[in-house]
């Protein structure tokens, strides 16, 4: 089976979406609604929506079926990786960023990331601490090396999700520089996606489709 990948503005999310509290449990509108920022309340409400209609996509399964729970196993709070009660052998993974949500879900381990582009220029700082000499040397050659920075970072996260690695020692995971193909990594799919306003991508052992919304 086919692991399948839906990413948007979170304004097109909400509206394909319909009403959110029909979706959620108590515990993610609560979580929703301990956010300040509306804009985060907004993509936090829609990431978590956007991965029921992905997984229901998927599974051929109504959204209003499926319920999301988050444990990290150290401790008690409703966070860390998402998994479905109905399913549990199908992975699913959300993500959302300023303005914009990301889900997916495999039949296996799967992981997401979605990052706004935005204005500015690169933390240098940052990416050396997190990019290996050569993807810095990318970086440093691309005529937009934010969005290249950020091309690699959503690789990395995406591997992180799966547990493929973790965020301790980023620079450890050499993904492929961005255009280089194959982007595999150690027997991991990596599915890319992006334009102006927002990149993401997806790590999966199985194919991925994706559909961009809105």
């Amino acid at each position: 089976m086919a692991g399948l990948a839906l990413a948007g503005p979170t304004g097109a999310v909400l509206a394909a979406a319909g009403d959110v509290r029909e979706l959620l449990t108590r515990t993610e509108l609560d979580r929703a609604g301990a956010l300040r920022s509306a804009g985060d309340r907004d993509d936090f409400l829609a990431a978590h929506a956007l991965v029921r209609l992905c997984a229901g996509r998927l599974l051929g399964r109504p959204a209003q079926g499926l319920t999301v729970v988050q444990s990290c196993g150290s401790c008690d709070r409703p966070h860390g990786r998402p998994r479905l009660v109905e399913a549990p052998g199908t992975g699913v993974s959300l993500a959302h960023t300023r303005g914009w949500v990301a889900a997916a879900a495999a039949d296996g381990p799967v992981g997401v990331d979605v990052e706004a582009v935005g204005d500015g220029d690169v933390d240098w700082r940052t990416a050396s601490s997190v990019c290996t000499e050569e993807e810095l040397a990318a970086l440093r050659s691309d005529t937009h090396p934010r969005r290249a920075f950020l091309r690699q970072w959503v690789r990395k996260e995406s591997l992180v999700k799966v547990g493929a690695g973790t965020l301790d020692e980023p620079a450890r995971l050499d993904v492929p520089v961005y255009g280089q193909e194959p982007p595999r990594w150690h027997g991991w799919r990596l599915l890319d996606w992006g334009g102006a306003e927002a990149v993401g991508c997806v790590a999966a052992r199985e194919e991925m489709r994706l559909r961009l919304l809105g």
